[in-house]
């Protein structure tokens, strides 16, 4: 009998969201009291909570609701890739995986950090995630979509124009200075899987861990939004 296991983080006002960017806000425009029915309105930055990019995200040719089915929905694997604060994942990491990664498959990268979902603070700064060799392989190995429980595949060091100008006491003159730009380029990850039509899923959680080390079927389902470059989106993984 099929198993379906939920990795979508729930949305609410605070969710992590791309800094610099509105407030998620949920608002009742009909109450229950007044008329006995509910009607909300959700106002939301498309990058807030479990959501995917689009190769249009990075000015690509494919919007989201020109993504196939097939890619989006298949055959894949949970990695095991727990990872400490800006913590690497590389080439030889994805090679030496088990489930072994074949072609063509839909990759969700677990590298423990959705527990630290509703601290921001940590969840938006210090998270791991791929270097350049990494995602050269996942070019190279045609890979349909790579996810992750961690804000983004890119790693940490490679979005810093995000937010080195906004917290220096995190990303200090030190920090800065030791990335080393030829393993973090800048939004590289980014810039190349999508490059490659390779899609992004992000901020993933939830029953992650029940499957974490499995091949399992999986679904990642955005609203058929035209001519957006991205969603919150609900992934769901078969057994």
């Amino acid at each position: 009998m099929a198993k379906y296991f939920d990795l979508t983080q729930s949305l609410w006002k605070y969710s992590p969201k791309t800094p610099n960017t509105r407030a998620i806000e949920v608002t009742e425009l009909r109450g229950a009291i007044e008329s006995g029915v509910v009607v909300s309105e959700v106002r939301v930055n498309l990058h807030s909570g479990t959501h995917i990019d689009a190769p249009y995200h990075f000015g690509y040719k494919m919007t989201l609701d020109e993504v196939p089915l097939d890619v989006l929905c298949g055959p894949g694997v949970v990695l095991d890739m727990k990872r400490d604060a800006w913590g690497v994942i590389t080439a030889e990491d994805l090679e030496q995986a088990s489930p072994k990664i074949e072609e063509g498959d839909r990759v969700i990268l677990n590298t423990g950090w959705h527990k630290y979902f509703d601290d921001h603070q940590k969840f938006m700064l210090r998270y791991p995630g791929l270097d350049k060799s990494a995602v050269d392989w996942f070019v190279n190995k045609k890979v349909s979509w790579v996810g992750s429980d961690t804000p983004s595949p890119d790693h940490a060091f490679c979005l810093t124009v995000l937010v080195a100008g906004l917290r220096p006491d995190v990303y200090t003159k030190e920090v800065i200075a030791g990335i080393d730009r030829k393993k973090f380029p800048i939004t590289y990850c980014h810039r190349t899987l999508l490059g490659h039509n390779i899609l992004m899923v992000e901020q993933l959680g939830g029953e992650i861990d029940a499957i974490t080390g499995k091949r399992v079927n999986l679904f990642a389902l955005p609203p058929k939004y035209k001519w957006v470059e991205g969603s919150q989106i609900r992934v769901i993984a078969m057994t």
